[in-house]
């Protein structure tokens, strides 16, 4: 008895290993349903399942094998919405930064031009002073008393011209005397210019108008030729100097805009422009000197400040996309440009990037059609239905049949198209389920898709 069981334990066990092998190998005997099983409501495998998964698999072959870009795009003619931009032309925003120190545009340090102890200081530091005030008064008495001296020797020596000059028609003086008056006379004019002069240089006067700084001297203090008193700075406009370098010396010229931010007076922005350049590059540097002028009709800025100075230049020309139309794998950069309403990708160099566009340098025209956003992944050669993005138009490149989504289409109409849109699908759709299994189609995915994809997969799985 126990050989027996043993032989009977071995042969279930080998049945069962046996119907495993057949129900996994897909024998003819389960490609129908088995009358046994089917009494207990078991269908090991029903064959319209079978026949959708074998043609399923044929179809993605074949789409593999002859789809060529369609194929490898994904989704045959199904067509996949996107919002899409036409590309447009920008322009570089091509500038050269540099640091620069300011100067007042008229500054000097005013110097005595005589020795001698200080008598008067008219004015106080930060006083404004017009062309040719007196600044500082040295003691000035011994010069006075020249040019008295010198005043009176020209007196007489102009009395003794005129002696001389009655006495030449009564022939008592000669010609040589009066000759030798006349030149007594004109050297004693010389003297009062001399004497004159030495008092006038006794003053420190203003030589423009400016705002003195502050005072190096006191009254009473004996000063030389060498003893700064203060400096005068005109400041209604200030001077900037900085270099470029030299590969911008040909760009930047006079008149160019110039962009000045400093320290001293945060969140202002100055404007001014290139008033003067050096007329060689600096061979040790390799940098050019140049000066901008920023007007100063408050007197908020200084001489000596340190200015962030900002040269736009003229830049060039680029095709310009939105940034959010810029894609990057492990190839670089690319874009996703439509051509006849199939996708195309182009690989592209980024010139110059900002917050909202991109200059790019690739096989992509100003007009063309780039792909700015879609509901699935791009690959090239899938169809794509286009919308323009909120605020924009699309305008269809020249020689492209491809229609275009249009952006006035009203709501009323739009929800009227999708019902429409929906009866032809479920019109269509009810037998699909028959036409599809015979024609091959392949199986779709449950995943996100349009609204035509989505109405076709809900009615299947019903």
């Amino acid at each position: 008895m126990s050989r027996s069981r043993q032989a009977v334990k071995v042969g279930l066990i080998a049945i069962s290993i046996g119907v495993a092998g057949l129900y996994i190998g897909k024998p003819a005997l389960f490609s129908k349903p088995v009358p046994l099983l089917s009494s207990i409501g078991l269908t090991l495998w029903p064959a319209e399942n079978s026949e959708v998964a074998v043609q399923g698999s044929g179809n993605k072959q074949q789409g593999k094998k002859g789809g060529g870009k369609r194929g490898f795009g994904g989704g045959g003619n199904q067509e996949i919405l996107a919002r899409a931009r036409n590309v447009t032309t920008g322009v570089t925003d091509t500038f050269v930064r540099a640091i620069g120190t300011g100067r007042a545009a008229k500054m000097t340090d005013l110097y005595p031009e005589a020795s001698g102890r200080i008598q008067e200081l008219p004015f106080k530091a930060g006083t404004r002073v017009s062309r040719g005030d007196i600044v500082l008064r040295l003691d000035d008495a011994e010069e006075k008393l020249s040019v008295n001296r010198a005043k009176l020797a020209l007196k007489d020596a102009e009395e003794q011209v005129e002696r001389f000059e009655k006495l030449m028609t009564s022939q008592t003086i000669s010609t040589v005397q009066m000759q030798n008056a006349l030149l007594a006379t004109n050297q004693a004019r010389l003297d009062l210019d001399k004497a004159n002069i030495d008092l006038d240089r006794r003053l420190v006067k203003a030589p423009f108008d400016g705002v003195l700084g502050i005072m190096d001297v006191e009254i009473g203090d004996y000063v030389t030729q060498s003893s700064r008193i203060t400096g005068l700075d005109d400041r209604s406009s200030i001077l900037v100097e900085f270099v470029v370098p030299e590969r911008f010396a040909n760009k930047v010229k006079r008149g160019d805009k110039v962009e000045l931010r400093t320290e001293a007076m945060p969140g202002r922005i100055f404007s001014g422009e290139l008033t003067a350049m050096e007329n060689r590059v600096d061979s040790d540097s390799r940098t050019l000197k140049v000066q901008a002028t920023v007007d100063n009709p408050d007197d908020l800025l200084r001489s000596g400040i340190a200015f962030d100075a900002r040269v736009q230049l003229e830049g060039d020309q680029w095709p310009s996309v939105p940034s959010i139309a810029l894609k990057w794998d492990r190839s670089g950069p690319h874009i996703w440009l439509s051509e006849n309403g199939e996708a195309l990708r182009t690989d592209v160099i980024v010139i110059e990037r900002s917050a909202d566009r991109v200059l790019i340098e690739g096989e992509v025209e100003p007009g063309d059609i780039v792909i700015t956003e879609s509901v699935r992944d791009l690959r090239p050669g899938t169809k794509v239905q286009l919308s323009p993005e909120p605020g924009f138009t699309l305008t269809q490149p020249e020689g492209s049949k491809a229609p275009l989504v249009s952006e006035t289409q009203t709501s009323e109409e739009k929800v009227e198209g999708e019902r429409k849109g929906k009866g032809r699908d479920k019109g269509k759709n009810k037998p699909a389920d028959d036409e599809q299994t015979q024609q091959g189609e392949p199986v779709k995915s449950s995943g996100s898709r349009s609204g035509a994809s989505s109405d076709d997969a809900n009615q299947s799985s019903s």
